[in-house]
């Protein structure tokens, strides 16, 4: 069995400290060793996919665990959350976030969990959407162009393929910004692109992985 320690911070060495003393405190006292410790320093809106927790899960298998001082350090949002424990159940890696009381492993608890959170999720979702949706008809209502804008037309070709990612991407609730990161081209594209692909959010599957087919 591999463990690895993840720690996030912005700048601030005190929370590094937080964090690591945390960890080896409740490693201390079930009997545990850190194989490899991990830490980013960056803010928490950067997708985890985007952050070494991608490299992490990668390289560990069945019966392998990742140790957090708090759910917080993975991601900032629910969506963040669930799209990351969805991941590593599908590896069937540990999750263990101390301070939250968090331990997601193949126990029936941990099931509940993510079904809850996946609850959390699509309320996430659906608010997102609505958000988009509204923005969209508030510039329909000026008179502003909601399409293709003039010039864009090469930009959203860069997206092409990409489409099956970025569908998947809405499915979990993800911010338009931050999958104009992920490509690295502008928010608008993105949006654009999504009103013009019709790209919207479906349903949750049976096992509760959200999906975005076109309609």
């Amino acid at each position: 069995m591999v463990t690895i320690a993840y720690i996030r911070v912005s700048t601030d060495k005190q929370e590094e400290k937080s964090q690591k003393h945390i960890i080896t405190e409740w490693i201390g006292q079930h009997q545990i060793e850190i194989d490899k410790w991990l830490m980013d320093t960056v803010s928490g809106s950067v997708p985890w996919e985007k952050r070494s927790l991608k490299g992490a899960i990668d390289v560990l298998g069945e019966g392998d665990q990742i140790i957090v001082s708090e759910v917080s350090r993975i991601a900032r949002s629910t969506i963040g959350v669930l799209t990351f424990l969805q991941a590593c159940t599908e590896k069937k890696i540990k999750v263990v976030a101390i301070r939250t009381g968090i331990t997601l492993d193949n126990s029936m608890s941990s099931k509940i969990l993510v079904t809850v959170m996946a609850m959390a999720a699509e309320i996430e979702r659906d608010l997102i959407r609505e958000r988009t949706k509204g923005a969209l008809a508030a510039r329909k209502a000026k008179g502003l162009p909601v399409g293709r804008h003039h010039g864009s037309k090469n930009k959203n070709k860069k997206l092409d393929p990409h489409k099956d990612r970025i569908k998947e991407l809405i499915g979990f609730g993800v911010s338009l910004a931050a999958i104009a990161r992920i490509f690295q081209v502008s928010r608008q594209t993105v949006c654009n692109y999504i009103a013009e692909e019709g790209l919207m959010v479906g349903k949750r599957n049976g096992n509760g992985i959200a999906a975005a087919p076109e309609i």
